[in-house]
């Protein structure tokens, strides 16, 4: 049966329509394949491999966790998972490093070259050493994330943290049980923008919000 040019022109734009959400769901999961990555390099204590999921050519990469102040650009990145989350540092004997990306909340521009996300996370902390302490912390990953040469790329991450506590105390008593402010090796470029644990004495909202859709 043939079509009519209005039949065709609905076919048409029905079609785009759908190439359309294909894409933005091929992203959705690459970004999240992306994170998850990150999240399973750290577990297996593969520190020295973090950069390389971050963009080279994009200007504006930063890094910033908990209270460790914000590192910037390429280097900077490389520079901290160098030196303040050295590999031969941190992975010692008795080591445990897992922390979990959970519940993606993922924004993403419609030419699909920018996207922005938040994530809940769990972890689960042992350093090694002569007293080695165990810890269980709760924080939420805020991410940009920008598409360079067809793939996706972090740019801009940030972990805030809700709390870090031994697992024998808990977070009512000690909501912060480790700093990384306090390391040596900790020489950021600028100093923390955002740094409040649960507290017990205060309303607590736990920010980041969600991310706001694009307006492109």
């Amino acid at each position: 049966m043939t079509m009519t040019l209005a039949e065709l022109e609905a076919e048409v734009k029905s079609l785009k329509k759908q190439v359309a959400e294909n894409a933005w769901a091929k992203d959705y999961l690459e970004i999240w394949k992306l994170q998850s990555l990150y999240s399973h390099l750290y577990n297996l204590g593969r520190m020295s491999e973090v950069p390389s999921l971050f963009a080279k050519k994009t200007p504006g990469v930063n890094l910033e966790i908990e209270d460790s102040g914000v590192y910037e650009g390429f280097e900077g990145v490389t520079r901290f998972w160098n030196t303040v989350f050295n590999q031969k540092r941190m992975v010692s004997s008795g080591f445990l490093g897992l922390h979990m990306t959970v519940n993606p909340l993922i924004e993403i521009n419609k030419k699909g070259t920018q996207a922005k996300g938040i994530w809940h996370s769990h972890g689960f902390v042992s350093m090694g050493g002569i007293n080695p302490k165990q810890f269980i912390c709760l924080g939420k990953y805020d991410m940009e994330y920008v598409k360079e040469d067809g793939q996706w790329k972090i740019l801009k991450f940030a972990y805030r943290l809700t709390f870090m506590c031994q697992y024998e105390k808990g977070w009512l008593d000690e909501p912060v049980g480790a700093s990384i402010a306090g390391n040596p090796e900790n020489k950021p470029d600028k100093p923390t923008t955002y740094f409040m644990p649960y507290s017990k004495y205060r309303i607590n909202v736990m920010l980041p919000q969600p991310p706001e859709p694009y307006k492109d």
